[in-house]
C-alpha cells in the first residue's frame, strides 16, 4: 500500500486545508495519510471527515517540536486520541508559548527595520494559535524583503539570526509519554536530518516505537542505514514527505513507498 505518513495543512504551516489536503492525496493514489500538523490537533477532523467522503483512510496523527541537548528532535504520533485531556493540556501550553514567541519575533523584526504586522502575519494561518516561523517568512517574502523562506530562515529566522526567539523546549521524552497517554505510536521524524546519528539511540531509550525511515531528504545510502538501524533497536518504521505545499519543497507522496505496515493494522 501506499503512504505517506508525514504531512502539514493550514492547521500549522501549510498550505492547503486538511479537506483540501485529502482529497490531494486521493488523486495521487496514496492509500493512507497522517495528518501531523506542528503542535496541533485542529485538523484532524475536517481531515478524517473528508478520508471518509472520499474513501481515503487517513490517521490521526501530531508532530511535536522537542529539544534533546540543544539539538532540535522532531517526534511524531500516530493513532493518537486527539480528545485525550492530557494531550489538550501540553498543547494549550504549547500554543500560548507559540503565540508569545511569534509577538516577539515580530517586534525584533520590527526593531531591524522590517515592515511587519502581527495581522499580516495571522493572515496566513488558518487561526492564531497555529502560526510559526513559515507564517512570519511568507509575509517577509511576499513584502520583497527576502526572496525565499529559506532566505528568511537563513539570514533571520533561524537559531543564532538576530531575529530567533527560543521556542518553548519540550524534552522528547515528554512528546512520547503523552503520545503514549493518548492511546498513539511515537516515531522520530527525519532522522537524516538530525545532527548526531547518536542522537536515534538516546531517543529510542525514552520509549520510542518507530522510526522515519523514508524522507525525502534522506539518500538511499541514508534510508538503507536507517532501516537496519530500525531492525537493531526493535522500532517500526514509516514513511513520510513532510508535505507543506509550498514551491520547491517535497511534493505530497515524495517519500510515498509501497510499505505493508503491521502496526497500521492493529
Amino acid at each position: 500500500m501506499l503512504v505517506d505518513l508525514h504531512l502539514h495543512s493550514t492547521a500549522s504551516d501549510g498550505l492547503l486545508s486538511p479537506a483540501a489536503l485529502v482529497v490531494m492525496a486521493k488523486a495521487a493514489g496514496l492509500d493512507i495519510i497522517a495528518l501531523t500538523d506542528h503542535d496541533t490537533t485542529a485538523g484532524l477532523e475536517e481531515a478524517r471527515a473528508a478520508g471518509a467522503s472520499c474513501g481515503l483512510r487517513v490517521i490521526s496523527g501530531i508532530e511535536f517540536s522537542t529539544e534533546l541537548d540543544s539539538a532540535e528532535v522532531h517526534i511524531l504520533g500516530f493513532q493518537v486520541d486527539h480528545q485525550h485531556q492530557g494531550l489538550h493540556q501540553l498543547l494549550e501550553k504549547i500554543r500560548l508559548s507559540r503565540l508569545r514567541r511569534i509577538e516577539q519575533m515580530i517586534d525584533r523584526l520590527r526593531d531591524l527595520g522590517f515592515d511587519l504586522t502581527w495581522d499580516e502575519v495571522a493572515s496566513g494561518a488558518s487561526n492564531a494559535s497555529s502560526l510559526g516561523r513559515p507564517h512570519v517568512a511568507r509575509v517577509m517574502v511576499n513584502k520583497g524583503y527576502v526572496a525565499s523562506v529559506k532566505e528568511a530562515f537563513d539570514h533571520w529566522l533561524d537559531r543564532g539570526r538576530k531575529a530567533y526567539v527560543p521556542r518553548f523546549k519540550l524534552h522528547p521524552a515528554e512528546a512520547i509519554a503523552v503520545i503514549h497517554e493518548s492511546g498513539g505510536l511515537a516515531f522520530l521524524a527525519h532522522p537524516g536530518l538530525l545532527p548526531a546519528n547518536s542522537i536515534i539511540a538516546q531517543v529510542a531509550a525514552m520509549g520510542l516505537d518507530g522510526l522515519e525511515a523514508f524522507h525525502p531528504q534522506h539518500s538511499p545510502e541514508q534510508i538503507q542505514a536507517f532501516l537496519l538501524q530500525a531492525e537493531t533497536l526493535a522500532l517500526h518504521i514509516s514513511a513520510g514527505s513532510d508535505f507543506h505545499g509550498g514551491p520547491g519543497e517535497p511534493e505530497l507522496g515524495a517519500a510515498a513507498v509501497d510499505l505493508t505496515l503491521p502496526w497500521l493494522m492493529d
